[in-house]
């Protein structure tokens, strides 16, 4: 039969018994600060991002992915390296350059 948990001790005493107590500091331990970084998955890095976008926008990106067969992560690529184009690699360059030393400065 199950043992009855006891809420009164906070959460440690919910944790107790489960084996969950020393591996989930652990386990907290191992992940790395995230804040965008990307993660190595083969040839390419990736990482998870939360944008607030217009939702026309989000409407047509997903109307051209699904027209195109594709994925509305590749469909926004896509228009990102077409911008870069557009505004030039020199431009481009000054702006990664200076948001990388903003980042570290901060």
């Amino acid at each position: 039969m199950a043992r009855k948990k006891s809420f009164s001790g906070g959460i440690n005493s919910l944790l107790e018994g489960t084996g969950g107590g020393d591996e989930l500091a652990r386990q907290e331990e191992k992940q790395p600060a995230r804040r965008g970084r990307p993660k190595k998955n083969g040839p390419q890095s990736s990482t998870v991002a939360s944008f607030v976008i217009n939702y026309e926008t989000l409407e047509v990106m997903r109307a051209l992915a699904y027209w195109e067969r594709k994925k509305i992560k590749d469909v926004l690529e896509e228009a990102v390296r077409e911008l870069v184009a557009k505004r030039g690699n020199a431009l481009v360059s000054t702006a990664c350059r200076e948001y990388r030393n903003q980042e570290e400065n901060s």
